[in-house]
């Protein structure tokens, strides 16, 4: 997460030149009247200009050297004063000079990342990077003095200009750039700078663009989304795209127990609170419906919506969403949510017939967002039932809802979320749908083997066996497209149930062996009769034909199991159509 700098550092970036001329007049008012008790005690009667030249010349060192006693005033200015020429001379070369020396520093970059938009989820992302030791080239046109300092005294370069434009992006070094990721908040410049990058990329001379793009419409996400993983041939770029709100909404499902398969069906959460129908709140919908048509319990789920302008978004969202209709009951409820007294009217209107089992809280302004917290669990229908609270954790109130302030009858009931930390990290934000597909074959084999013998989870995986993972996620691509078949934005909420033929299975189990002997041959490993990591030998490198029926049968499991894996992960399988 992007680490907001000490408040001293703060204070002197923003307070810098003001202190400096502060202790300049200071100096020279010292100077002036050391000077004046000099001449007076030792009866030079020195004019006022004389004095005022002299007390100049300290500056640099003309005049402190002076026969008698010296007083405080004066001996203070005299070394003050110099001191200060000499660090306001090194400021101003600093100043002078910083543009031709990141000029320098650009010129020697390659296979760097540029990050386009400095706000909260470039700083998070370049913060990220520069941990693990990346080099990153910041562009924004007008960044957040505090921020950009901090990450250019940690090593990022900061280029000053429109990432729209042509010329900012070949000044960024883009023909050498590994990443381009666009993080404006526009969609329109992101894609118009994402557009300006496909049309330098004809002219590099070395490796492929890849180009991340952050987009907020939906519509648009799952249009680029058919060309995701694609490389036009002949130009080395490639577009990846990512909606944090969109993979948020589907962590916050995921990882709440109750919505775990192991679950009963009785269990599960048949009625939730919605407070704040924006980006986040949208998906966070739309993914307890898709959820809650997987598992199939009986009746719809209920799903109760808090907004100022509930009933218009919920009308929106059902014409944008047609499916949520034959899963959902909608129960919009407009609600004045800055006023506590009209937020507590709006409470006692809501349907009582059904209990409440989760509260989302999704709006932007975390006092907002502890405010409706503290309302409701003054209500008695809420004080038993899990409050999910959206709150940054840069707002210094994300901790507040673990201490004793808050006004839960149980530890654990209001629990926080940063919809940025588990959507926004450099592996998960660069890795694209690779990266998100190893993190869930990790998890699907942890599924397998059980709690009781659970390996570890992904961050404290080593990193050999993640890049396991990410070489086995890269297969399946070539794998489904030798077979036709391509990966899609998921629409049919069933996709997750589609089966392959047999024939087909055989053919692209058999093909992801072959490619599997290909990787493991080209880092060295051979056949052995035992598995060894030291000798680096196997005994699956063998052709299809000769493999074991068990190790086989492996293989097409997994086949078997693309079509649930990639609807997780909010995608599904389709096949090509032939032109």
């Amino acid at each position: 997460m992007f680490k907001k700098p000490s408040y001293l550092r703060q204070f002197w970036a923003e307070a810098r030149w003001i202190i400096l001329g502060m202790a300049w007049l200071a100096g020279l008012l010292l100077g002036y009247a050391g000077f004046a008790r000099f001449s007076l005690e030792n009866g030079l009667e020195w004019s006022a200009g004389d004095i005022f030249y002299r007390t100049l010349q300290l500056i640099i060192l003309e005049s402190g050297s002076v026969d008698g006693p010296i007083n405080g005033m004066l001996e203070t200015a005299r070394f003050l004063l110099p001191t200060l020429a000499a660090y306001t001379t090194l400021q101003a070369l600093a100043l002078l000079f910083r543009e031709k020396m990141q000029w320098l520093r650009l010129w020697r970059l390659h296979d760097h990342t540029i990050i386009c938009g400095l706000g909260r989820k470039g700083g998070h992302l370049a913060d990220e990077l520069l941990r693990l030791g990346q080099p990153v080239v910041v562009v924004e046109n007008q960044p957040e003095r505090t921020r950009a300092a901090d990450l250019c005294r940690r090593g990022a370069i900061l280029v000053r200009g429109d990432a729209t434009h042509r010329e900012t992006l070949v000044r960024a070094r883009l023909f050498q750039a590994r990443y381009l990721v666009c993080l404006m908040g526009d969609d329109s410049q992101n894609l118009q700078a994402a557009f300006q990058a496909y049309q330098l990329a004809s002219d590099r001379r070395r490796g492929i663009l890849t180009c991340i793009v952050h987009l907020n419409s939906i519509d648009l996400l799952n249009l680029i989304k058919r060309s995701e993983l694609i490389i036009e041939k002949g130009i080395p770029f490639q577009i990846e795209t990512f909606h944090p709100y969109q993979s948020a909404a589907r962590w916050l499902i995921q990882q709440d127990p109750a919505w775990q398969e192991k679950v009963a069906q009785a269990a599960i959460p048949d009625h939730l609170l919605i407070v704040g129908l924006g980006r986040l709140g949208e998906q966070v919908v739309v993914q307890a419906a898709y959820a809650w048509h997987r598992r199939r319990p009986r009746g719809p789920l209920t799903l109760t919506i808090l907004d100022r302008q509930a009933e218009q978004r919920t009308a929106e969202l059902l014409r944008k969403y047609p499916l949520l209709d034959q899963t959902c009951h909608l129960v919009p409820c407009n609600a004045e949510l800055h006023s506590t007294a009209l937020l507590y009217e709006s409470l006692t209107r809501m349907p009582d017939d059904k209990p409440f089992r989760r509260v989302y809280i999704c709006l932007g302004d975390p006092v907002l967002s502890l405010q409706v917290c503290w309302s409701l669990l003054e209500k008695p229908v809420f004080q038993d039932v899990p409050i999910r609270v959206r709150l940054d954790r840069q707002s210094g109130l994300f901790g507040l809802v673990k201490k004793p302030l808050t006004a839960a009858p149980y530890p654990g009931q209001v629990i926080p979320f940063d919809p940025i930390e588990p959507t926004c990290s450099a592996e998960l934000v660069m890795g694209g749908l690779h990266e998100m597909l190893a993190r869930e074959l990790h998890q699907r084999y942890l599924d397998e083997i059980g709690a009781a013998s659970a390996g570890p989870s992904w961050d404290r995986l080593a990193e050999d066996e993640k890049e396991a993972n990410r070489l086995q996620a890269n297969r399946i691509h070539t794998v489904l497209t030798a077979a036709g078949y391509r990966i899609a934005p998921l629409q049919d909420w069933d996709a997750e149930d589609r089966a392959f033929p047999s024939e087909e299975v055989e053919r692209m189990a058999k093909l992801e062996h072959e490619l599997w002997c290909q990787t493991q041959r080209a880092n060295g490993w051979r056949w052995g009769p035992q598995k060894d990591k030291t000798k680096r030998t196997h005994p699956d490198l063998v052709p299809w034909e000769g493999l074991p029926e068990e190790e086989r049968n492996k293989n097409r499991v997994f086949i078997c199991q693309l079509p649930s894996l990639l609807a997780r992960l909010g995608f599904q399988i389709e096949r090509v159509k032939e032109a």
